[in-house]
């Protein structure tokens, strides 16, 4: 699963739409125009008017979709923001002159609470601040064989197979023990590409029935970043071949 949950997306777009919201339910409730409307909001003048018209929700639903670390105290703070907001509102201050908060305003705040109780639980609050919680940021791993050389802390070479790789990380067979978040050096060498890349090891455990590590790439800039990704893209080309020849030798 490679989505994230149903529940951020859609509460994320209801914030991101939000103002659009509002226009839509004054234009339904009143005899304005919508020229009318647009000119009232035009007229918003004052910061922090235009702030909590514009881009408070907005920047909650930015935040929500996020799911970083960030991104909880954001939410959070975006709501009790809100909440104090409304609880201090004076009538016919809103660029509507509308005596009450909007009801799409105050729908989505409802549920907001709701979900501010819901995210204080420590197991649901688990995705913004463990990323190995979300999966759907999880890269796609390519099952291909690939020589590589690993170098340890001491300067020792060792040579060893890349069992699968994504772009964040790989899974070598390399019969040495590691620690847990040990740093080695993988010298990857594919078609053109030719790569020494820093990686710390996350884990010790089988793939396929071969023990071996699997590595997270510690990039040292951009560059390696967008060379890893190349080379992955090239790995995941030979894999799609690789599987239609074994497809057609079916046949």
């Amino acid at each position: 699963m490679h989505k994230r949950p149903l529940l951020f997306i859609l509460i994320g777009i209801l914030h991101l739409i939000e103002p659009l919201i509002k226009i839509l339910y004054f234009k339904l409730t009143t005899p304005f125009g919508l020229t009318t409307i647009l000119t009232n909001i035009s007229n918003i003048d004052q910061p922090r008017a235009f702030f909590e018209f514009w881009l408070l929700f907005p920047l909650g639903g930015i935040a929500l979709l996020g799911v970083k670390r960030w991104s909880y105290p954001i939410f959070v703070g975006v709501q009790f923001y809100n909440i104090w907001s409304h609880l201090n509102y004076q009538s016919f201050t809103w660029p509507y002159v509308s005596e009450v908060p909007f009801f799409s305003s105050l729908a989505l705040l409802v549920i907001n609470i709701f979900v501010i109780i819901y995210f204080a639980l420590p197991d649901v609050r688990r995705p913004f601040f463990d990323k190995r919680m979300r999966w759907w940021e999880t890269s796609t791993r390519y099952h291909l064989r690939i020589p590589v050389s690993v170098v340890l802390g001491n300067g020792e070479e060792l040579n060893c197979d890349i069992i699968n790789i994504s772009r964040s990380g790989a899974f070598i067979n390399l019969p040495r023990p590691l620690e847990i978040h040990q740093m080695i050096t993988l010298k990857i060498r594919f078609h053109d590409f030719e790569l020494s890349l820093k990686s710390k090891n996350m884990s010790n455990h089988t793939v396929a029935g071969e023990k071996g590590h699997g590595v997270q790439f510690e990039f040292e800039n951009i560059w390696q970043n967008i060379e890893t990704r190349k080379m992955v893209s090239e790995i995941r080309k030979a894999v799609k071949q690789q599987q239609k020849l074994t497809s057609a030798a079916q046949f």
